[in-house]
């Protein structure tokens, strides 16, 4: 069925755009450490699970035993994982464009064949991973992360 269906919209079965990819953004905390049962587990801080009338906080369950994580625990680690995040693009290295190798000299655009310099991590990639932590820090009303991510983002553009 599912091979006659791509052939109908003339896509190859198995082509790159036929690999399902999901949508929403994800952001996966690894070992968050519960108080409760006393389990570690990595938490996709993205899903969101629809809230009960009756509870108006925004906090992440544990998976095993329902109760909420230590919220000022993941805030530092988030912070943490910004910091680092930071300081790793900024000590990134320049690679040629066409040989791949590592600019060796300092404040140049170009490298030693006239090629342009390319970085290891793009900005669009550092940027949504700082927004996806921004807008996290704004729904989960953590002010340390917050101010943290709107202060690498104002002083990058």
């Amino acid at each position: 069925l599912r091979k006659s269906l791509f052939a109908q919209i003339g896509v190859q079965e198995y082509s790159s755009i036929t690999h399902w990819k999901n949508p929403s953004a994800s952001f996966i905390l690894p070992d968050v450490y519960c108080m409760e049962c006393h389990e570690c587990r990595d938490v996709d801080l993205c899903v969101i699970i629809p809230e009960e009338e009756e509870s108006s906080s925004k906090q992440w369950l544990c998976g095993g035993c329902g109760s909420p994580y230590d919220v000022n625990q993941v805030e530092r680690r988030l912070v943490d994982i910004v910091q680092r995040k930071c300081i790793r693009y900024q000590l990134q290295d320049l690679r040629c464009s066409k040989t791949q190798q590592v600019a060796i000299r300092a404040m140049t655009r170009t490298s030693d064949c006239s090629a342009a310099l390319n970085l290891d991590i793009p900005y669009s990639d550092f940027a949504s991973q700082i927004i996806i932590l921004r807008n996290l820090a704004s729904y989960y009303n953590l002010d340390w992360l917050l101010e943290t991510t709107d202060g690498i983002l104002n002083g990058f553009v």
